[in-house]
């Protein structure tokens, strides 16, 4: 930790000079001074390099930003400047533990092998299914119909099918769209 005595007089003066000038010089110094003392708070805290890193960077950065929201009179500029440190630290433990609540698609889905699903269409019935599939595409207005060819059929990107034709990304979208939901109807039907 720092000296509470002069350096505090120091830091006030220097956070004054960040707030009010947006002096350059006086970041530098502060950063100086104060990163590698907050890298140490945070690494003993989170034991996590990387996650203490990311703690000194958006606290420089908010000191640099907020600085004009330090005020003299309810503490000293340590204690403010360590008070960001903290409420940084926890937005970061909370946006982390937020994501690794997240579940994908991929982690709820087991991968099936082909000897396990026999629900897969065989092999000999491919070639059936292909044709009715072209039959159904070849009803669908020309426009839909060279859009499912490119994206469904051949694999293409919507953005470089959007290019190749020479039309707005959202204009293949929506021709991809209404082509599916054709599709749907005539099988339902």
């Amino acid at each position: 930790m720092l000296n509470e005595e002069s350096p505090a007089i120091d830091v006030a003066s220097l956070l004054f000079n960040i707030a009010n000038l947006r002096c350059k010089q006086s970041y530098e110094k502060l950063f100086v001074m104060l990163a590698p003392k907050l890298l140490n708070f945070s690494r003993k805290q989170l034991r996590d390099d990387a996650m203490a890193m990311e703690v000194v960077q958006e606290t420089m950065l908010k000191i640099w930003l907020k600085a004009h929201l330090y005020d003299e009179s309810k503490g000293a500029a340590l204690t403010w400047i360590y008070s960001v440190a903290r409420n940084v630290k926890f937005d970061l433990l909370r946006k982390s533990k937020h994501q690794n609540d997240w579940i994908q698609g991929d982690d709820l889905w087991p991968t099936l092998s082909e000897e396990q699903d026999p629900d897969r269409l065989p092999k000999e019935f491919h070639a059936i299914v292909t044709r009715e599939l072209k039959e159904l595409v070849n009803t669908l207005p020309p426009a839909q119909a060279e859009v499912v060819r490119l994206i469904c059929l051949q694999g293409a990107s919507h953005q470089d099918v959007a290019d190749a034709l020479g039309v707005p990304l959202g204009t293949i979208k929506s021709r991809l769209r209404l082509a599916l939901q054709k599709m749907k109807e005539a099988l339902d039907d």
